[in-house]
């Protein structure tokens, strides 16, 4: 997983092949493959944890968040606050409880062609949701009451990405279906950010509320708002619909060639719109104080790191885009784990073997592997 961050958004990462237009990677035959042909490959991607062997209980739970497996973001995001974390913790572990953390993610799969053609959850999101339960599972192998991580899923952003709700629908049940299809939800609990939005109604004026604020923050020119939006709108610009589009027009638009400069202008808008509401959703979770809502006393996990959120790594070295942004590839030898944006895979060169997991709903292939 790549180290670039931010504090607003994971990073955009770019594509390599858009100057490409003829497919040069080979497809061997697909195969099926059953759980079991696959289990041996998530354990060597989410490989159990461990507390640290020093400190108190609470001081070895911290310190598992500083550890290279897991860290994402700088160390100093956790130390600076340790006293806080730990104080957090062992309110927890006083009494009795268990110790909760929460993290939000897993919206959909992007509905952009040259990134993925599945909409179902993958072995990427398998291996990503096996790390989160790992971190569980360490922590409930030393703390009796246990521990969990509540994946709170950003179905809400359909609105924001030009799809329907049965899209981000149908993309959360399929988590659950792999969650339990693998057994990685022992410590993991999924909530669907749609369903929680339909319940608490102080929610959506708090959102269009939050937006038009960050809307006139940004014409009066205020630089936190400016690089809030700034760091995210290459990624709101890559994600969003564009039906009726053709991949060759979405590729052109993309690369800013000039032939396809009204779609590029078309897109652009959206985006800018997008990242505004993006931003004010996450301040309404805020103002509104929804994790504390939902999680009373939960310790807030995060892939944007910054001071007051423990920065996770969502997969291992060398992946550096997340799960639903394009398509899972174990590298030969099955030494690791990347995912490619599915235009780049088919432009990039090499042979590869698409499998099919037995029993997927989805057409597309559940996982890659390079021969």
């Amino acid at each position: 997983m790549t180290d670039k961050t931010s504090p607003y958004i994971f990073p955009f990462q770019s594509f390599q092949h858009l100057d490409r237009t003829e497919e040069s990677a080979t497809f061997l035959p697909a195969r099926t493959v059953g759980t079991a042909d696959l289990q041996p490959l998530v354990e060597r991607f989410a490989p159990p944890l461990a507390l640290p062997a020093e400190g108190s209980l609470a001081e070895r739970i911290l310190a598992l968040f500083v550890q290279p497996d897991v860290l994402f973001g700088q160390a100093e995001f956790v130390t600076s606050r340790s006293a806080e974390w730990l104080a957090a913790i062992e309110t927890r572990i006083a009494a009795d409880q268990p110790i909760e953390f929460t993290i939000l993610g897993f919206p959909f799969k992007m509905p952009v062609p040259l990134k993925t053609n599945r909409r179902d959850a993958d072995f990427g999101e398998v291996v990503s949701l096996c790390r989160l339960n790992r971190i569980g599972e360490a922590i409930a192998a030393h703390h009796k009451p246990g521990a969990r991580v509540h994946v709170l899923t950003e179905g809400p952003f359909h609105e924001l990405n030009g799809i329907s709700r049965d899209w981000a629908d149908g993309y959360f049940a399929s988590l659950g279906r792999v969650v339990e299809r693998f057994g990685i939800g022992k410590h993991l609990k999924l909530h669907d950010l749609d369903v929680v939005l339909d319940d608490e109604a102080d929610f959506r004026p708090a959102w269009e509320e939050a937006t038009a604020d960050i809307r006139r923050r940004r014409e009066d020119g205020d630089p936190a708002t400016l690089t809030a939006i700034r760091d995210a709108l290459p990624v709101r610009f890559h994600n969003i619909a564009n039906p009726g589009v053709s991949e060759d027009e979405l590729r052109r638009a993309y690369r800013g060639d000039e032939d396809a400069a009204g779609l590029r202008r078309s897109i652009t808008a959206r985006a800018e719109a997008g990242v505004v509401a993006y931003r004010g959703f996450l301040e309404a979770r805020d103002r509104i104080g929804l994790l504390e809502r939902l999680v009373p006393g939960g310790l807030s996990m995060t892939v944007s790191p910054r001071p007051g959120r423990l920065g996770v790594r969502p997969l291992p070295r060398p992946a550096n885009k997340l799960p639903y942004h394009g398509v899972p590839v174990i590298e030969r030898g099955g030494a690791s784990l990347r995912i490619d944006y599915l235009w780049d895979l088919r432009h990039g060169g090499g042979t590869l073997e698409p499998l099919h997991l037995e029993g997927d709903a989805d057409p597309a292939p559940f996982v890659y592997r390079e021969a």
